[in-house]
């Protein structure tokens, strides 16, 4: 039984919730629970900060920061069915730019129960942060016999602001033996997941020094939650974390501020008083927090599968941060089990993307155990190809040449700020009537994204006897578009509760585009 007014907590009996009422109504009572609540600056009838003309045009550095958690869903990137169909294949990826493990895990738990080839992965991004945590996750979840133990572990390591003293002891004493191998001479670069995988990690010392160095800090509870919330909190802020509320369920409001008040993925109402330790990998060395004001787990997975999970489990609908409690354990559990049965290996690196392209075409990396005659079946780019990055032309200079020759070859890319940089891109710009309509649907980006005209990426896929795919067989050419759709294809959302959930809850732009390149048919 769920209580009947906020819908966020289940009890097993009617004496148990009557017991935690004392602490529930806070909780049920909030005034955002209410069906006419209002933003701030419309009870104090002014403009919000978000319109006013008279403020700072310089970007907030409350709106800056890694994204240690990813702003994208979580992307199956061999959709091994739609492509190669063997089961046995043996097949290699590259995640050039990887950010966090969202798609590695979604990869790997997606293939076929029966898949028997030899699956190698190369994990790259050039932020120490994120190298750190990806090496740190893939051990835990690799190493520790104890499966339960293990995904907790990781799912609040990776997640979670906040730990239990003795979660932050056990991830020191897990990680020992690959500091230790790391210090010997000559340094160790590998280390068995199970019988099957084996995780090679081939990182410069500065990475190893930063996760030395984070578990050691000695900045304490207080110092770690005080600027937690000062981030999370900032009164200059507050409109626009009031505009986030203004479009969601009054129990979802609940749900989305207890998180950032806490900062710990849990199901709502759980005990958490022992999450009394700060997860140093959110935090720099110096005690700061290293994402922005509004990061956010749920922006990383499908959040229709999500609730699912969490139902399964006895969540309710209302418990975001439950249902993905119990959304991650179940992923994590599978994808820990998978790297014991299947046969993957890791490739961990910390470079630029075009060094490791260069390192790659050279065969410099034949310590990793990585071949000069390495080819890959996919080459997922992340968002490296926008402007502000690498760019579409040295993007594909650089990995082209390190692309598998055969028809299922893709190199996967998608961009994020192309409407910076186009005419019409920007919906915004094209005055007040228009954004209005804009509320009531959305922007069909197809006749404005234009990006790839207007850099000269024709002429360089000729040079380099590419193609860009017309019909995607990975990923959808926006994000909930059907798979074999057309590029002006529009997303679909066929009940209103997937509206709510994908355009309200998810965080999406929705002028995100996916492009997929291969090789020419004829080569």
């Amino acid at each position: 039984m769920a209580c009947s007014n906020c819908k966020l907590v289940s009890y097993c009996s009617v004496e148990c919730q009557r017991t935690h009422w004392s602490i529930h109504k806070r909780d049920c009572k909030n005034d955002m629970m209410r069906s006419d609540w209002k933003p701030t600056w419309e009870r104090e009838n002014r403009l919000p900060a978000f319109m006013r003309e008279d403020g700072d045009e310089a970007v907030d550095p409350l709106d800056m920061g890694l994204h240690l958690w990813g702003n994208m869903p979580a992307v199956d990137l061999i959709n091994l069915d739609k492509n190669e169909s063997n089961h046995s294949v043996d097949l290699s990826l590259v995640c050039v730019a990887s950010g966090d493990l969202r798609n590695v895990v979604r990869t790997v738990n997606e293939l076929p129960d029966d898949y028997n080839g030899q699956l190698t992965i190369l994990l790259n991004d050039r932020d120490p942060f994120v190298t750190v945590r990806n090496l740190v996750l893939l051990f835990l979840l690799g190493t520790i016999d104890d499966e339960v133990l293990a995904t907790d572990l990781a799912l609040h390591y990776w997640y979670s602001v906040f730990l239990p003293v003795e979660y932050h002891l056990n991830i020191m004493m897990t990680m020992r033996p690959l500091v230790e191998k790391l210090a010997s001479y000559p340094p160790g670069r590998s280390f068995a997941l199970g019988n099957h995988s084996e995780l090679v990690y081939d990182v410069p010392c500065s990475a190893i020094d930063l996760m030395l160095v984070t578990f050691k800090r000695t900045y304490d509870m207080d110092d770690a939650f005080s600027e937690y919330i000062r981030v999370r909190f900032a009164p200059r802020r507050r409109d626009y974390h009031d505009r986030a509320y203004c479009v969601l369920e009054p129990a979802h409001r609940v749900a989305v501020q207890e998180f950032r008040r806490l900062g710990v993925v849990l199901p709502f109402g759980a005990v958490h008083r022992h999450f009394n330790f700060p997860n140093r990998s959110l935090f720099s060395p110096e005690g700061n927090w290293l994402q922005n004001d509004y990061a956010s787990p749920l922006e990383c997975w499908d959040l229709k599968s999500v609730i699912e999970a969490g139902k399964n489990h006895g969540a309710q609908r209302a418990d975001l941060f439950g249902c993905l409690y119990f959304f991650l354990t179940d992923q994590l559990r599978i994808f820990s089990r998978r790297i014991r049965q299947f046969k993957v290996k890791f490739h961990v690196f910390n470079n630029g993307a075009s060094d490791l392209a260069e390192n790659l075409n050279a065969g410099t990396l034949t310590r990793s155990g990585i071949p000069a005659s390495m080819r890959f079946d996919r080459i997922d780019v992340s968002d490296i190809m926008d402007i502000e990055y690498v760019g579409i032309q040295r993007v594909l200079e650089n990995w082209s040449p390190l692309l598998r020759r055969n028809g299922n070859s893709t190199i996967i890319a998608y961009f994020m700020n192309w409407r910076n940089h186009q005419k019409g891109g920007d919906p915004l710009s094209a005055g007040q009537h228009v954004v209005r309509t804009l509320m009531r649907r959305l922007q069909d980006s197809n006749r404005v994204f234009l990006i790839l005209h207007l850099n000269g990426t024709y002429t360089v896929l000729k040079t380099l006897k590419l193609r860009m795919k017309e019909l995607h067989t990975i990923v959808p050419h926006r994000n909930f578009a059907p798979l074999d759709g057309s590029p002006n294809a529009l997303p679909i959302f066929p009940y209103q509760e997937s509206w709510y959930l994908n355009v309200y809850l998810e965080g999406l732009a929705w002028s995100e585009r996916y492009v997929e390149f291969s090789r020419e048919r004829d080569t």
